[in-house]
């Protein structure tokens, strides 16, 4: 079965590296639904206007759970080195912090790079 690719998850340019390096390898989204599915393959994207993508990736699980409830191993899951760098991150991409607010935790592994040579 060959699947479409047309769908994406756009990401921050500063996480293109710790996704294909693999030291990110979740993400939160602040969703009203969820927009992918476990087992799904999506292009991975830094602008929803430019048809490149630098990797493809593959949804291995998706959880509900509150922003504030993210632990050490989640925080590093997200790439980061510490909480504040968590926090920080999700601040300049939602420009608030909101513990209560519920967000869909998407776990991912890179299926294929698009950008060879970039790392």
């Amino acid at each position: 079965m060959v699947r479409s690719f047309m769908q994406c998850v756009l990401f921050k340019q500063y996480l293109v590296e710790p996704i294909l390096n693999g030291t990110k390898t979740e993400t939160r989204r602040l969703w009203k639904r969820c927009l992918v599915k476990v087992g799904g393959t999506y292009k991975a994207k830094t602008n929803f206007r430019n048809s490149s993508a630098f990797a493809t990736i593959m949804i291995t699980y998706i959880r509900k759970e509150r922003l504030g409830n993210i632990d050490a191993y989640g925080v590093e899951k997200e790439g980061c080195k510490s909480f504040d760098e968590f926090k920080q991150n999700w601040m300049d991409s939602y420009s608030s912090w909101q513990p209560d607010a519920q967000v869909f935790v998407i776990g991912f592994r890179l299926f294929s790079s698009d950008w060879i040579g970039l790392i």
